[in-house]
């Protein structure tokens, strides 16, 4: 039985936790939950199935288990990564973007200290493609995002700018560059560009272009690659999640599914 201990008890956090004792119970313990605010973790334990997973710090909970999912913020996933990898614990990630500058290092500890990193395709589609076709040369990758003005009126980009959204009448282009730019102009908005970014070319060379869209009542990403292999184009149109709007159903299936991925003896896909 592998021993898994979530850190961030939000949306995904609790779908994770549920997963761990609803679908995978034969294959993982539930080992720990942890939160920067006790009170979440202690909440969901109270929700969970017995046995129930014991409350710990985060440093408490990489010692006793064998597979940490982080599940924090982007604010936590890097000192929480390091620690967990330096540890020789695997790690799933889904806060990817928080680790986006600093992927060498949390790449390089990982082969160090023979563990895995995971990085779930969270909420878009075509990792696997553009896996395969960074085998060969790919020329351009761009990513563009649209979502309801509301949801990007707390970015730092848009504060920053003055940028208005409240009574748009058309879509507007916020924010055209690369990747790096765009994780730290748009932190809880654009994700998804991060995991782009580590599956093939990086994140200066990965194009964004996010585009306010009044008239949208999903989020919609749409990945265009180009390489010696062809080229391909991909469009996802995300449904919020029932518990957390800003937070997409796909992402949580994503996270569900790379957990039955590392489970399973078979593995289908690139």
């Amino acid at each position: 039985m592998i021993k898994v201990g979530i850190i961030g008890c939000g949306t995904i956090g609790r779908e994770l936790a549920k997963a761990c004792q609803r679908k995978f119970s034969d294959e993982v313990t539930l080992e720990a939950i942890s939160d920067a605010e006790p009170s979440h973790a202690r909440k969901l334990q109270k929700e969970l199935k017995k046995p129930k997973p014991k409350v710990y710090s985060y440093e408490e909970l990489i010692k006793r288990c064998d597979l940490v999912i982080e599940a924090a913020s982007k604010e936590a996933v890097y000192e929480v990564t390091k620690k967990a990898l330096s540890a020789g614990k695997d790690v799933m990630v889904m806060s990817v973007g928080g680790i986006l500058g600093r992927e060498k290092e949390i790449f390089e500890l990982a082969r160090t200290h023979r563990c895995c990193l995971y990085l779930p395709s969270g909420g878009v589609v075509g990792i696997d493609g553009l896996k395969a076709a960074n085998v060969g040369k790919i020329h351009r990758v761009l990513l563009t995002t649209r979502k309801p003005p509301q949801g990007f009126e707390d970015a730092p980009y848009v504060i920053k700018h003055g940028i208005k959204l409240k009574g748009l009448k058309q879509e507007k282009v916020l924010f055209e560059g690369n990747a790096a730019e765009a994780c730290k102009g748009f932190p809880k908005n654009i994700n998804v560009s991060a995991t782009l970014s580590l599956a093939a070319i990086g994140a200066k060379k990965t194009k964004v272009r996010i585009i306010a869209s009044p008239h949208m009542l999903v989020n919609v990403h749409e990945v265009y690659v180009q390489g010696d292999f062809g080229s391909f184009y991909t469009r996802t149109e995300n449904f919020p999640s029932e518990q957390n709007p800003k937070t997409s159903r796909l992402a949580i299936l994503s996270a569900e599914a790379t957990l039955e991925r590392i489970l399973r003896n078979v593995k289908i896909g690139t």
